[in-house]
Formats: structure tokens, sequence, C-alpha cells
């Protein structure tokens, strides 16, 4: 089964979405994801950089399918960064408070089966 180009493309849109919000109200989504601490100078301005990094994805998959070029390389880049995601996670889980533990892991364990999922779907 193949991904249609709509659904290729609100993947993208979710990945653009995200970095918005991360980019715009670094606290809100880091307070949420990974408790007060995240609202702290230093962890914005890394959620910042995780919010350009999203659009970033999201803008070149969108690029890839308008172009109708290889949408594979730009899921594939994502799937990479929600895996080193779920490595930082993994690598702070002590740290965290025990509820925004699995908020967080749920949420990058969620983006990282989409990856897989539109991958699967994807010629190589």
């Amino acid at each position: 089964m193949r991904i249609g180009k709509n659904s290729l493309g609100l993947y993208a849109i979710g990945r653009i979405g995200f970095g918005i919000a991360s980019l715009v109200a670094p606290a809100v989504t880091g307070r949420t994801l990974a408790g007060p601490g995240a609202a702290l100078p230093d962890a914005k301005a890394f959620l910042r950089g995780m919010g350009g990094r999203e659009i970033g994805l999201g803008l070149g998959l969108l690029a890839a399918i308008r172009a109708d070029g290889p949408a594979r390389r730009w899921v594939i880049a994502g799937l990479l960064a929600d895996a080193g995601d779920l490595v930082g996670i993994a690598g702070a889980w002590s740290d965290m408070p025990p509820a925004k533990r699995w908020v967080g892991l749920g949420t990058a364990g969620a983006a990282a089966a989409a990856g897989v999922g539109v991958l699967a779907t994807l010629p190589r």
C-alpha cells in the first residue's frame, strides 16, 4: 500500500505545527513534555532548536512532495530525529517527573511510529 500525497503532506504539516509550537512557546511545550524544569532558559533554547529542526524537516518533506521528488529521505531524517528524542528521554528518565516520563516517551514514540508507518508505504 502506498501513502497518498495528502497523507504525506499531513505528516509534514504535523511536524511543522509541533515545530512552530516549540519555537514560539517553548516553555509551554517543554512543561507539557518534561515538567517544570523545561521552562528554564537553557531548556527553552534547546526546545526552540528542536522546533527549528521540526520545521525544517516538515518544509523539506513538503518541498519534496511538491517537486514530486524523493520524500523517503525526509521521512528517514525525521525518524532519526525522533529516535534521538527517545534516546534523550531514556537518558533523562530518572531525573524527569514520573508523569512526564510517559508523556515524553509517548509523544516521541508516537512520532517515531508514525514515521515508521509512513516509511513503510513509500517506494524505495
